[in-house]
């Protein structure tokens, strides 16, 4: 899935060996090195080189039309001999000039080479169709990361900083549409591809990169335990499986399931809706629809189904269903809070359930509701409900979530509007894009552990 090319090489004539003014501590020297562009991000390069002798390194790169004041290291790699080493967040069609700074065996550091440099390439034509950055200044306080899935044809994926400005992204192969991707606990990305124009939110091809663009695995569809179409949401748990919503039929009507697969793409725990719903009335039935999917903290799932306009907590161990939220479920709770075709159900950071309210037709209203939920009583107490303005009505897709400052981050999704939004409803800022936005995350350092 990657194509890298390289840009640069040069070898150093012969190994150097220095001694330190001790006599001690030998100093590493650059052997040979190379620059490689990442065709699925013009934003991110690799440094790779080859030291003397064992040592601790890392890279500093400036852009070339300012000083050398301005530089940034990238992370240090301890990789003795060989290095590859990540830069991130560069700017598109633009030359930086970089050193290889290297750590002796008593922590000094030196600079190995001479200024050397290398020029990105320009990022895609959808992207830069798709979000306009000149048009998306914003001013936030928070450090973090937006991580944006755009709804369009073609896409890729985004993250965009606390200025506006793409700090990264990832655009597949022209033959793919990314349909679905979250940001795992270890700041990888697993996403659902589709290669075979397959309509609403199925793929066929499970993969997941890091920041990098390298593989850290592939799967698809009809190989191993991935038996089933994956649509709209997956997650990856605490021990490194795949965890994701599935089609599934029964007497050729359809449902939706969960199918974990793990490291090796074994299926190891599925279920479907079937397990639940019982003595269906084929004339008046409609598949559940699931659009998201989430791993509670007590290892169980909560799922949204859309049609039924109910959010669901299934064990993980058994497949019992524990509680529905909505119109006509299991728990109390005011008519007034229903929802409806909801998206993007979830825990937040107060342990409430908090979800974005599509409306419909005949409730043209899209809300922001959250539920402090006893699950012993099953009774939901209403905490957030924040009704949309009329022009950020999104009948499909969408997503709200809890900032760290206590905030909002709102998806108006057939809008293409990002919001911040306090509790009370007043936008702080909006950025936009040219077509749908399926949902969006805050991510505080998605950069952290590269």
């Amino acid at each position: 899935m990657n194509k890298f090319r390289i840009y640069l090489t040069m070898l150093a004539a012969a190994a150097i060996f220095s001694c330190s003014e001790s006599g001690k501590s030998v100093t590493p020297q650059l052997q040979s090195f190379s620059v490689i562009l990442n065709k699925n991000s013009a934003l991110v390069v690799k440094v790779k080189f080859s030291l003397s002798v064992d040592s601790k390194a890392h890279v500093k790169y400036w852009q070339a039309s300012e000083s050398e004041s301005s530089a940034k290291l990238s992370a240090l790699s301890d990789s003795k001999i060989n290095h590859t080493v990540s830069l991130y967040q560069l700017r598109e069609k633009t030359a930086y000039n970089y050193k290889v700074v290297v750590l002796d065996a008593s922590g000094n550091e030196s600079e190995t080479s001479q200024i050397q440099t290398f020029t990105t390439e320009a990022m895609p034509a959808w992207l830069n169709t798709y979000y306009k950055t000149a048009e998306n200044t914003i001013q936030e306080t928070l450090p973090g990361y937006y991580f944006v899935v755009p709804s369009a044809k073609p896409n890729g994926l985004l993250l965009i900083n606390n200025s506006g400005k793409i700090a990264w992204y990832w655009s597949p192969p022209s033959n793919y549409i990314v349909k679905t991707a979250r940001m795992t606990a270890k700041n990888s990305v697993l996403m659902l591809l589709d290669e075979n124009a397959t309509p609403f939110g199925d793929g066929n091809i499970l993969l997941e990169t890091n920041l990098a663009g390298d593989t850290l695995s592939y799967f698809r569809m009809g190989e191993k335990g991935f038996d089933k179409s994956i649509h709209h949401d997956l997650q990856m748990d605490s021990k490194g499986n795949i965890v994701a919503i599935t089609n599934t039929f029964s007497n050729n009507l359809p449902g939706d399931g969960i199918i974990v697969l793990d490291s090796q793409g074994k299926k190891i725990w599925e279920w479907s809706t079937f397990s639940e719903l019982t003595n269906i009335d084929p004339t008046n039935y409609a598949q559940p629809w699931g659009n998201s999917l989430v791993i509670d903290k007590d290892n169980n799932y909560i799922v949204s189904l859309r049609s039924l306009s109910q959010v669901w907590k299934i064990n993980s161990s058994t497949g019992k269903v524990m509680w529905k939220l909505g119109k006509n479920g299991t728990i109390k709770m005011p008519e007034t809070s229903n929802f409806l075709f909801q998206h993007f159900a979830h825990r937040n950071a107060n342990d409430e359930i908090m979800l974005f309210d599509n409306g419909s037709a005949a409730r043209p209203e899209t809300r922001l509701l959250s539920f402090n939920l006893n699950e012993t009583t099953l009774e939901a107490t209403p905490k957030i409900n924040i009704s949309l303005p009329q022009n950020l009505y999104s009948m499909i897709m969408g997503s709200t979530s809890l900032l760290p400052d206590g905030n909002l981050l709102t998806v108006s999704a057939v809008n293409g509007k990002i919001l911040k939004m306090t509790k009370t409803g007043q936008i702080l800022w909006t950025i936009s894009a040219s077509q749908p936005i399926y949902r969006a995350e805050y991510l505080a350092n998605p950069f952290e552990t590269e």
